[in-house]
C-alpha cells in the first residue's frame, strides 16, 4: 500500500496585484517525506513566462500547463505544505473554475501520484459550486396556455382536450410521415417512457400547403381532430414538435397548460440560421454525446450545428493524406507532442473522428433537420498542427510570438506553399464527409506579431504588396476561400475575417462574436452575418459574478435573462438587416473536463437563444419562458 498522498489547494486574492495573487499549496497527506519531486498542473490560469514565483521554479510551461519544482534541498514532510505564490498571472481570475483541473506529483524515482484537488478558494473562503437549475416560474396572466418553446408567431386557441392519449398519425404526405417517424424517435430518446407518439390516440391529419412559409406550419384544433399543414418536411417536423411540447406541458403542469380543443397556431422561424457551436478540440466528446446534444437542439428547433474541430490543444479529424496529423495532434499526455491541458488526465488522452464517425453524426443531424457546419480554425489556433507537421513552418523563423492563450508561434504561415497543399487535402476531406454548403475556416485571434520573424513572410509582403499580419491573413483566407469555391462551398469565418482587406464578401459569411455592434459593421461592409455576441450567447461565460458560479467571465457574465433578452439587429439600420442570416450560441470547452458542468452551462440558455432565433421580438416574454423552460430537455452529458 502506498505511503504517498497529497492534496492540492489553491487560492486567489484579486486585490493583491495587477491581476491578483495566486497561491498553490501542496500538502503531504501521506506518511513519507518527499524531496526532489516536481508538480505538474493544468488549469485556466497562466503564470506569465519569466515572471518571479515565490517558493518554486517554473521548469516548463505551455499555455495553461505548468511544471513546477521546489528549491533544491526542499523536503516536504508528512503533514507539511509547500506554498507557491505568483503575482504575474495572465488575467484576473473571477471564478473557482479558473483553478487547477488536473495534476500529478512525480517523485525522484519516477513514481507518479495524483493529488486530491480542491476547488480554488477566494481570499481563503471556501464555498460550494453553484449547480442549481433555474426554478420554474409562473405563467403570466393573459399568455396563451400552451407550453411551446420557441414561442409561436400567432396563437389563438381555446378549451382543453384530455391528454391521457398519445399523438397518432391518421393521414399524411410522405414528407409528413417521415417527419412523424423522426420526431417520434426523437421524443422517445429525450423522454423515454413518456409515450408521446403512438398508433392509437389523438388523430393528426397532415396536409401539404405550398402557401405556408419555408419551415413554417399551421395547426388547426377541433374537438375531434387536429390538422397540421406545412409546405415542407421541416414545417411538419416543427409542427409535430410543438404538438408534443403541448402534450407534455398539459400532462405535467395542467394548472397552467392545455392541449387545445379549438383554435389555430401559425408559426414560422424569424431566421433561417438558428445555430449552436461546440468546441470539441479542448475536451473529448464521444459521437454518442454529440448526437445527444443534437437531439436537444432539434427539440428547440435549431438547425445549424457548428462543430469546432481543431484548436491549439487538439486536431480531431482524420485526414487520410496526412495520417500522422490526428495520430499525433489528437492526443495529449506524457510523451505526446502536447502535455496534459485543461484537465486532461496525466495519461494518453484524446479522440480521433474517423470517416465512419462523421458519417454517423452527419446522418443523425440530417434526420433531425440539422446541417453540421465543420470548422477548421486557421491560420491561428494551430499549435498542435505545427507540432505534428513541422514542415509547415518557415525554417528561418527567428522570433517568438504568443497567442492570447500563450501558445508560441501557433499560426500557419501564409508564405509556406506546403500550407496550401495541406489545406487542399483537409478541404477535400471536409467536402467528402460534410454535405453542408458552408465550411468555416476560423480566422480569429491571430497575434499581430505573427510571422514578423519569418523571412518567407517578409519576402511575400514585398512581392504581394502586403504589410503586417492582418494583410497576410487576408491573402491567406482568400486563397483558402478559392479552394472552397472550387468545391462549390461557401466560406465562413469569425469576424476577424474582415481584417486587412478581409475575405471576399461574395461567397462568405462572418460570425460576429465580440459585440452585436461588430455584426452591424460587417453587414454595412457587405458581409452576410451570423450573430453570436459573447455578451449574450457564449455559454462558457458564467451566469453570475459569484466566485462559486462555474464558467469564465472575460466577456462579462451571461445571465439567463441577458441571454434571453438579446435583440438581434435591434439597433441596425434597415439597409443592413437583410445581411443578417441569424443567430447562434457558442460553447467553448476549456472548463468541460468536468462534464457535470455541461448541462448547467448550456440549459436553459440554449432554449433562450432558440427563442431569440425563431420568435418575433414582440412575442418574447421572459416570464412566460421561465414557466416553460423546465420542460425542455437536457443532453445529460454530466
Amino acid at each position: 500500500m502506498s505511503t504517498y498522498a497529497f492534496r492540492l489547494d489553491s487560492d486567489c486574492n484579486p486585490d493583491a496585484a495587477a491581476h491578483g495573487r495566486l497561491q498553490l499549496v501542496l500538502t503531504n497527506t501521506g506518511a513519507s517525506p518527499v524531496s526532489d519531486f516536481v508538480l505538474e498542473v493544468t488549469s485556466l490560469f497562466r503564470i506569465k513566462p519569466g515572471s518571479q514565483i515565490e517558493g518554486a521554479r517554473l521548469i516548463e510551461q505551455l499555455s495553461n500547463y505548468h511544471k513546477l519544482a521546489p528549491e533544491e534541498g526542499f523536503v516536504l514532510a508528512p503533514g507539511a505544505s509547500w506554498t507557491i505564490t505568483a503575482t504575474e498571472i495572465s488575467h484576473t481570475l473571477r471564478h473557482y473554475t479558473y483553478g487547477p483541473k488536473s495534476a500529478v506529483i512525480t517523485l525522484k524515482d519516477g513514481t507518479k501520484i495524483g493529488p486530491e484537488i480542491t476547488p480554488m478558494t477566494l481570499r481563503g473562503e471556501r464555498g460550494d459550486p453553484v449547480m442549481a437549475a433555474p426554478a420554474r416560474g409562473q405563467l403570466p396572466s393573459g399568455e396563451a396556455p400552451i407550453s411551446v418553446i420557441p414561442c409561436p408567431e400567432h396563437v389563438d386557441v381555446h378549451g382543453r382536450r384530455a391528454v391521457d392519449r398519445v399523438l397518432m398519425l391518421e393521414s399524411a404526405t410522405d414528407e409528413a410521415s417521415a417527419a412523424f417517424t423522426a420526431v417520434s424517435a426523437l421524443a422517445e430518446r429525450l423522454f423515454p417512457g413518456e409515450a408521446l407518439f403512438g398508433s392509437e390516440g389523438i388523430a393528426i391529419t397532415c396536409v401539404a400547403d405550398s402557401a405556408i412559409r419555408e419551415a413554417g406550419y399551421l395547426i388547426a384544433f377541433q374537438p375531434d381532430a387536429v390538422t397540421l399543414s406545412a409546405a415542407d418536411m421541416a414545417g411538419f417536423r416543427y409542427g409535430l414538435i410543438s404538438l408534443a411540447q403541448m402534450l407534455r406541458g398539459a400532462r405535467q403542469h395542467p394548472e397552467d397548460f392545455v392541449f387545445p380543443a379549438r383554435g389555430t397556431i401559425s408559426d414560422a422561424p424569424r431566421f433561417g440560421w438558428r445555430g449552436s457551436h461546440l468546441d470539441v478540440a479542448r475536451q473529448v466528446y464521444m459521437i454518442a454525446e454529440l448526437k445527444a446534444f443534437l437531439d436537444t437542439m432539434a427539440w428547440n428547433k435549431l438547425n445549424r450545428f457548428h462543430i469546432h474541430l481543431n484548436d491549439d490543444e487538439a486536431w480531431r479529424l482524420d485526414i487520410p493524406a496526412y495520417p500522422g496529423l490526428a495520430e499525433k495532434a489528437a492526443w495529449r499526455g506524457p510523451g505526446e507532442i502536447l502535455p496534459p491541458l485543461l484537465g486532461t488526465p496525466f495519461a494518453r488522452h484524446g479522440i480521433v473522428y474517423r470517416a465512419a464517425d462523421i458519417s454517423e453524426l452527419v446522418d443523425h443531424g440530417l434526420g433531425l433537420g440539422i446541417d453540421i457546419v465543420p470548422e477548421i480554425d486557421i491560420p491561428g489556433h494551430c499549435y498542435c498542427v505545427l507540432q505534428a507537421l513541422p514542415q509547415l513552418r518557415d525554417p528561418g523563423e527567428n522570433e517568438l510570438y504568443r497567442s492570447i492563450q500563450y501558445f508560441p508561434n501557433n499560426a500557419l504561415n501564409p508564405a509556406v506553399e506546403e500550407t496550401y497543399v495541406f489545406l487542399e487535402a483537409v478541404i477535400e476531406t471536409l467536402v467528402r464527409l460534410f454535405p453542408s454548403k458552408w465550411i468555416h475556416i476560423g480566422g480569429d485571434e491571430v497575434p499581430e506579431e505573427a510571422w514578423t520573424g519569418s523571412p518567407r513572410a517578409r519576402a511575400m509582403e514585398k512581392v504581394e504588396g502586403l504589410q503586417g499580419s492582418h494583410q497576410l491573413q487576408s491573402y491567406f483566407l482568400k486563397r483558402v476561400q478559392s479552394l472552397l469555391a472550387r468545391h462549390g462551398k461557401i466560406a465562413g469565418a469569425w469576424e476577424e475575417g474582415a481584417l486587412g482587406g478581409g475575405i471576399e464578401a461574395d461567397g462568405a459569411y462572418l460570425v460576429a462574436w465580440k459585440k452585436s455592434e461588430s455584426g452591424r459593421q460587417l453587414a454595412e461592409w457587405g458581409y452576410d452575418v451570423v450573430l453570436a455576441p459573447a455578451e449574450h450567447t457564449y455559454f462558457d461565460m458564467a451566469q453570475s459574478a459569484d466566485w462559486w458560479e462555474p464558467g469564465a467571465s472575460w466577456a462579462g457574465v451571461v445571465t439567463l435573462e441577458a441571454c434571453y433578452g438579446f435583440d438581434p439587429a435591434g439597433d441596425w439600420p434597415e439597409a443592413a438587416r437583410g445581411r443578417l442570416w441569424g443567430v447562434q450560441s457558442c460553447l467553448w470547452s476549456e472548463n468541460l473536463c468536468d462534464r457535470k458542468l455541461f448541462d448547467h452551462l448550456v440549459y436553459p440558455r440554449l432554449s433562450a437563444v432558440a427563442e431569440t432565433a425563431w420568435s418575433p421580438p414582440a412575442r418574447k416574454n421572459y416570464s412566460r419562458f421561465m414557466a416553460i423552460q423546465t420542460l425542455m430537455p437536457r443532453a445529460g452529458l454530466g
